[in-house]
C-alpha cells in the first residue's frame, strides 16, 4: 500500500532557483523548510536580465508590483568595441507588444528579497551549517539498507514538523539533513541549491549519494573528469548610489546595458543602470586550454571566490573605458567590498545532478549555460516551475512516485535546458569569440540578420511562456500566442507517457 502521507520537502540553500520554487510550493499549499547557512541570503552580486518567458509565471506568484518597483524594462543592448564605436544593437523594442511585456533588468539580491518577502518567516532558518545528508528507505524499495543511518536519526524529534518521516508501517524513510549546531531534519525529499553544502556533502560523500552527469552511465561520477578547454572567471558588482550629473544615461527611465567586446585581450565587460540610480558591471576573463600554462590557480571553486575575483580586478586597468561614461576603473572604485562577487565557468558537457534517489539540486551551475544577458537565471526559474508541477501532481509519498516525479522532471526540462545551452554557447561565442574569422562572422549575424528572421527566432522563443497549473491563470496580453503545452502540465490531466 503506497504512503499518503502529505509531502513534506526540505531546501537547502538560498539563490534565485530554491526561493522561487519556495515561494511556489508555499502558494500549492505544499510543506516545506529553507536551510540556509548564512544570516541572510548570500546571494551573488550583479545583474540578471527577466525576459518574457517568465514574467507571467512572477506576476502569477503576485511579484509583478514589486518587480516594477525593483526593475525596469529594458528595451535595447548595445554592442561596443573597446574605442567605445557602435558595433550593433540588440532591439527589444517591440517585446511588450509581440509577447505582452518588456524584459526587465533587476539585481540578483533585489530579487531574491522580494520573492524572501513572500515567504512566511518560520519556513526560512538561518545559520544552518548542514553536516551530513543521508536517505533511508527499506530493502524493497531501494535494494539497499543503512543501519548506521537508520539509527542516527531514531528517537529524534527537530525534524521538519517535529516528527520523523514514517510509512504507514511505522518505519523511518526519508532524508535527514543534520546541522552543526546539533539540529536535525527529515523531509520525504531534499531540494539543494547546487552552490550549497549539499553538493559538497554528495560529492565528497562515499555512500549511496553522490553526483552524475545527466546522460552518464558511471552513477557518482564526479563532473571534473572531463577536460577543461576554457574557463571563464565572471566578476561582477553593483556600486553605491551615483550622482545622475556624474552618468547622464542614469537619468533614463529605462535600462542602458552596454557591452563591450575588446579584440585585444581576453576580458569583455558591460554597465547597466539600474532603477536607484546605481550601476551593475560584470567584467569576464576568458583562458583558453591553450593558455594553460600562463592562466591564473583554478580559484572559481569554493571557498576561494575572492581572490579569484581579486585575480580578475587587478587587471582592470585605467585605460578601459565603461559604456555608461568615465573608466570601469572609476565604476570599481564606486563598488562597496561587499557587492563583489565572482563565479566561475568552464566548457565540461553535461548537467550535475544527485543520483539519490530523494535529492535533487538546482541552480545554474547544474547546466554548462553561458551566463549571458540573464538566460542562465531565468533557466533556473523554470526548473523550479517544473519540479513545482511534479511535486503537486504527487500521487503519494513512496519512493518510487518520487523517483518517478524526478524522471518527469527531467523529462519535461532536458529538450528546453539543451537548446538554452546551446544558444547561450553560440551567443557567448558571436559576441565574445576573438579572431578575424569571429570578427567577421559577428558582425554578419548582428547586422545582417533579415529582421523577419530574428523575429521568428525570437517568437519560437518568447512564444514559450508558461504558467504555474497549479494557480490563478494571468491574461497573456501578447500578440504572438503563447505556447504554454508541457510535460507536467499532461501529467497533471491523468496522461503519462506511454
Amino acid at each position: 500500500m503506497k504512503n499518503t502521507a502529505p509531502l513534506k520537502v526540505l531546501i537547502v540553500g538560498a539563490d534565485v532557483s530554491t526561493l522561487t520554487l519556495a515561494l511556489l510550493l508555499e502558494q500549492a499549499g505544499v510543506d516545506y523548510l529553507l536551510l540556509e547557512n548564512s544570516d541572510s541570503i548570500p546571494v551573488v552580486a550583479g545583474g540578471m536580465t527577466l525576459h518574457p518567458t517568465v514574467l507571467p509565471l512572477l506576476e502569477q506568484l503576485s511579484l509583478r508590483d514589486d518587480l516594477f518597483f525593483f526593475s525596469q524594462p529594458m528595451e535595447q543592448v548595445l554592442i561596443l568595441n573597446s574605442d567605445m564605436d557602435d558595433i550593433s544593437t540588440y532591439d527589444w523594442s517591440d517585446r511588450q507588444a509581440r509577447y505582452g511585456t518588456w524584459s526587465r533588468f533587476i539585481t540578483r539580491p533585489e530579487y531574491c528579497t522580494m520573492v524572501l518577502e513572500k515567504l512566511p518567516e518560520s519556513k526560512i532558518l538561518f545559520n544552518k551549517i548542514v553536516t551530513s545528508v543521508s536517505t533511508i528507505e527499506n530493502d524493497d524499495e531501494t535494494g539497499a539498507n543503512d543501519d548506521h543511518d537508520r539509527d542516527s536519526i531514531e528517537g529524534r524529534q527537530d525534524s521538519i514538523l517535529d516528527t520523523d518521516i514514517k510509512d504507514e508501517q511505522g518505519e523511518a524513510r526519508g532524508v535527514t539533513v543534520e546541522c552543526a549546531d546539533g539540529s536535525i531534519y527529515t523531509a520525504h525529499l531534499l531540494v539543494g541549491d547546487i552552490n550549497s553544502e549539499v553538493e559538497r556533502k554528495l560529492l565528497y560523500s562515499s555512500g549511496r549519494e553522490s553526483l552524475q552527469r545527466e546522460g552518464e552511465d558511471r552513477p557518482g561520477m564526479d563532473r571534473r573528469d572531463t577536460p577543461v578547454r576554457e574557463i571563464q572567471y565572471h566578476v561582477s558588482g553593483i556600486t553605491e548610489e551615483l550622482d545622475p550629473q556624474r552618468i547622464p544615461l542614469l537619468k533614463e527611465d529605462t535600462t542602458q546595458l552596454r557591452l563591450v567586446l575588446d579584440g585585444k585581450s581576453p576580458l569583455s565587460w558591460w554597465a547597466a543602470t539600474l532603477v536607484d540610480k546605481r550601476i551593475a558591471w560584470q567584467v569576464t576573463k576568458r583562458v583558453m586550454l591553450s593558455e594553460k600554462s600562463s592562466r591564473p590557480a583554478d580559484l572559481g571553486s569554493f571557498p576561494h571566490e575572492q581572490a579569484a575575483a581579486a585575480a580578475v580586478v587587478n587587471q582592470i586597468s585605467q585605460n578601459m573605458m565603461c559604456p555608461l561614461g568615465g573608466t570601469m576603473a572609476q565604476l570599481l572604485s564606486w563598488t562597496p567590498q561587499s557587492q563583489i562577487s565572482c563565479r566561475r565557468w568552464d566548457d565540461r558537457h553535461g548537467s550535475v545532478d544527485s543520483n539519490s534517489s530523494r535529492v535533487l539540486l538546482l541552480g545554474e551551475a547544474c547546466r554548462k549555460m553561458v551566463p549571458v544577458l540573464g538566460e542562465p537565471a531565468e533557466e533556473t526559474i523554470l526548473d523550479a516551475l517544473a519540479l513545482s508541477e511534479v511535486l503537486v501532481a504527487l500521487p503519494s509519498t513512496s519512493i518510487s512516485d518520487i523517483q518517478e516525479a524526478f524522471s518527469r522532471y527531467h523529462k519535461e526540462r532536458r529538450a528546453r535546458r539543451q537548446s538554452a545551452i546551446d544558444e547561450s554557447r553560440e551567443l557567448d561565442l558571436t559576441l565574445n569569440a576573438k579572431g578575424s574569422f569571429r570578427k567577421l562572422y559577428r558582425s554578419m549575424m548582428l547586422n545582417y540578420t533579415p529582421k523577419y528572421i530574428q523575429d521568428r527566432r525570437s517568437d519560437e522563443k518568447y512564444a514559450y511562456r508558461p504558467q504555474a497549473n497549479f494557480l490563478e491563470r494571468v491574461p497573456d496580453y501578447g500578440r504572438v500566442q503563447p505556447n504554454v503545452s508541457s510535460y507536467s502540465r499532461r501529467y497533471s490531466n491523468g496522461e503519462r507517457e506511454k
